[in-house]
């Protein structure tokens, strides 16, 4: 009786903690769900097999009790998953065919011969068990679980010794429950007992699980948390559970704390004294008696200082489990705060004290409008998703608000950008080959929304016979256009702003592009023409009061087209249109001419017109390992008329581009294994056609100076994540065929 209330409660307690995995983890890992659906599986027939009062039932029985022999090939799967170890496809597929094999056997019991030679029904203790011959489908069963076992302890000796130390106490952990299981099954069968003590064994390896996944859960930081500041050097992170002990930290946590290399995990044995006691502890439990969900603080150590947030951890629904420290130094920008202050004081005493705090502002301002750039791009990005997918029309006309909003404040930042180079001296002209197509293509295809937005036309007007490859700055010649064209638009309230492009050709490889931006809007009085280009200036401002901008556009422009050997000259009259003409010197590379521009097509999405991309003979791969952001970019094109490949990691990517020709490949920086710039060396590296492949960087590392890192790397273009819509489209259009 006593074996049967053991295999009983084994059952019982496994289908708890099935329960408690459900009801306790937030975020369901599959297979450690259907690891402990097994051990329930195999506990129960351990149950019904000591209350089996005929062989019939004993031998099902089995075969419900051999259902656990799935347990260690799951294992495995969950180890590799725990520990971040990438398991070989091949490996995976020839576990799940012996697997099935093994499952052929089991499903066998009962048939003489195969599974077991011979059968009978034992007693022992008032509880039954099967007093078996072995046949060969249990030594498949016998060799197959020690090839699974061994191949557990190898992914976990993998981790211990490879991994970073984010994942050392799971895989003791892991390990622990291998030894466990190893021992319980050494005993049983050394000493023979007719009770299988592993229903015990499979219920301590389902706590260790809940554990771990429990652990897991308090620790891993959600995506909404996780900024660019991660992959700087000093982001500090902690996590701390709900009765305040230390639950796990990052390898900076340990510089910046020394004393905790001294503290155990999962316990608060801090040092009263300690930096990490008073400065965060503290913290934290005056944040729990006052009922904080989140607080901030500016915090120095060592003379470093850092913008510390502590945020609570919730799990469920309004659960909390803890809290997640994180610390982010700011040293620099704190710095140039005290800098300006002291600077902005000495205004007073000298002139010489004003020259120096006017470069102070001139740095200041410059190193703010990058800082501010990269949340406004992620608002923009994140709210163009909301226009698309959104089905309420409220909802929709606040993204739209949001949108018009967010671009006039990434525009601002952009001239306030553009003018701090032009005064430092610092603005540049990058000279490449590039195409004039593209060019026009990409502005059509941002401006022309902006103009549907107010109900105006946009028209382009190209010469066809303009030759089409060039050598210049396009970025330049791009924003020149926007600048001028974007003023037009905002000038207007009815009829249309018209593009002409034209050329004057002499020598073979020189030519004289003019650029023509005409609008039917207010126009510019005569006495204001001298002072239009001048920065910071807005004419007519009682009429233009409500026309937001910096009023750089146009001297940013000037300078632009100045600094390219070129003219810019403008005319206009009072309440009928202005017409702005730019004259730029380019070389030509090719006199193929341009033909048509138009490559683009506007549809309807939900009542919205958008810009899409007319080129089905173009071929694009997108690489992310992370499939929604792919996603993304899927939804982001269907409307486009062009072809798709998508590829999780780079080793797939390089085999789709040797078997393939893609027009542009869209590829990730941070993927494991292999990275985005590790596989464009290895693609760049076939030579030929590879050499000069369009390989555009997508990544969410946007801080100052990322796009002229990743061209120095060797990519074409640069794309921040969240992906902009409008951004993805004027990429591809400018490396359509």
């Amino acid at each position: 009786m006593g074996i049967i209330i053991y295999h009983v409660i084994c059952t019982v307690l496994s289908c708890i903690l099935l329960y408690m995995m459900l009801s306790l983890i937030r975020q369901h890992n599959v297979l450690n769900i259907m690891l402990l659906i097994f051990v329930c599986i195999a506990n129960f027939g351990y149950t019904f097999l000591a209350v089996s009062r005929t062989i019939e039932e004993a031998l099902l029985a089995n075969k419900i009790v051999y259902i656990g022999c799935f347990i260690p090939f799951i294992m495995i799967l969950s180890y590799a998953a725990f520990c971040k170890v990438k398991l070989p496809k091949p490996l995976v597929w020839g576990l799940v065919i012996l697997n099935l094999v093994q499952l052929f056997f089991i499903n066998s019991i009962g048939y003489i011969g195969i599974y077991y030679k011979d059968a009978k029904l034992g007693d022992y203790k008032g509880a039954s068990y099967l007093i078996k011959t072995y046949g060969p489908g249990h030594s498949l069963y016998i060799m197959l679980l020690l090839l699974e076992t061994l191949m557990s302890v190898a992914v976990l000796v993998y981790a211990f010794r490879k991994k970073k130390n984010a994942t050392y106490h799971t895989t003791m952990f892991l390990g622990l429950g291998v030894v466990v299981s190893v021992l319980v099954f050494i005993i049983e069968r050394r000493i023979g007992l007719p009770i299988d003590l592993l229903a015990a064994a499979y219920v301590i390896y389902g706590i260790i699980y809940l554990y771990i996944s429990y652990r897991i859960q308090v620790y891993t930081i959600s995506s909404g948390i996780i900024s660019v500041y991660e992959r700087r050097k000093n982001y500090v992170c902690l996590s701390i559970d709900n009765r305040f002990r230390l639950m796990d930290y990052n390898e900076n946590s340990m510089e910046l704390f020394p004393e905790i290399k001294d503290i155990r995990v999962d316990t608060d044995g801090y040092k009263k004294d300690g930096e990490l006691y008073n400065t965060i502890i503290v913290w934290i439990k005056d944040m729990a008696s006052k009922g904080l969900e989140e607080d901030e603080k500016i915090i120095t150590i060592n003379d470093l200082i850092y913008r510390t947030t502590i945020r609570k951890r919730v799990a469920g629904v309004r659960r909390y489990i803890g809290y997640v420290v994180e610390m982010i130094d700011d040293t620099d920008f704190q710095n140039n705060l005290i800098i300006m202050e002291r600077t902005m004081a000495d205004l007073d005493r000298a002139r010489q004290s004003a020259i120096q705090a006017s470069h102070a502002k001139s740095d200041f301002m410059a190193n703010m409008s990058h800082e501010i750039r990269t949340p406004i791009n992620a608002i923009v990005g994140m709210d163009e998703m909301i226009i698309r997918e959104t089905k309420e029309p409220a909802i929709a006309e606040y993204a739209g608000y949001i949108n018009e909003a967010g671009n006039q404040l990434l525009s601002l930042v952009n001239d306030i950008l553009d003018f701090e180079k032009i005064e430092a001296g610092k603005l540049e002209i990058s000279n490449e080959k590039y195409s004039l197509g593209r060019i026009i293509r990409g502005v059509y295809q941002m401006m022309h929304t902006r103009a549907a937005n107010k109900n105006i036309e946009f028209v382009v007007k190209a010469d066809p016979r303009l030759p089409d490859s060039l050598y210049g700055d396009e970025n330049r010649i791009r924003q020149i256009l926007i600048n001028l064209i974007s003023n037009g638009i905002k000038y207007t309230m009815s009829g249309c702003v018209t593009l002409s492009v034209s050329g004057f050709q002499s020598p073979p490889d020189k030519i004289e592009l003019h650029f023509e931006v005409r609008d039917t809007g207010i126009g510019i009085r005569e006495e204001d023409m001298e002072k239009i280009f001048d920065s910071f200036e807005r004419v007519d401002s009682k009429r233009n009061r409500n026309v937001q901008g910096t009023g750089l556009g146009l001297a940013i422009t000037r300078a632009v087209v100045e600094k390219m050997s070129g003219k810019i000259s403008a005319s206009s009259t009072y309440g009928k249109g202005s017409t702005f003409t730019v004259v730029l010197p380019q070389r030509v590379t090719d006199k193929k001419e341009m033909g048509s521009w138009q490559r683009t097509e506007v549809l309807k999405e939900d009542g919205v017109e958008r810009l899409t991309i007319n080129s089905p003979d173009m071929r694009v791969l997108a690489v992310d390992d992370m499939p929604l952001n792919l996603i993304v970019i899927e939804k982001f094109l269907a409307m486009s008329k062009l072809k798709l490949d998508t590829a999780t990691n780079a080793n797939d990517a390089i085999k789709l581009i040797s078997e393939n020709d893609y027009d542009v490949v869209l590829m990730d920086h941070f993927m494991p294994d292999k990275d985005g710039v590790e596989a464009l060396q290895e693609i760049r590296a076939k030579g030929g056609k590879y050499e000069t492949l369009p390989v555009i960087a997508i990544t969410a590392n946007a801080i100052a100076g990322s796009r002229e890192e990743y061209l120095s790397l060797g990519f074409q273009d640069y794309i921040s994540k969240p992906v902009d819509y409008n951004a993805l489209i004027d990429i591809l259009l400018r490396y359509s065929p």
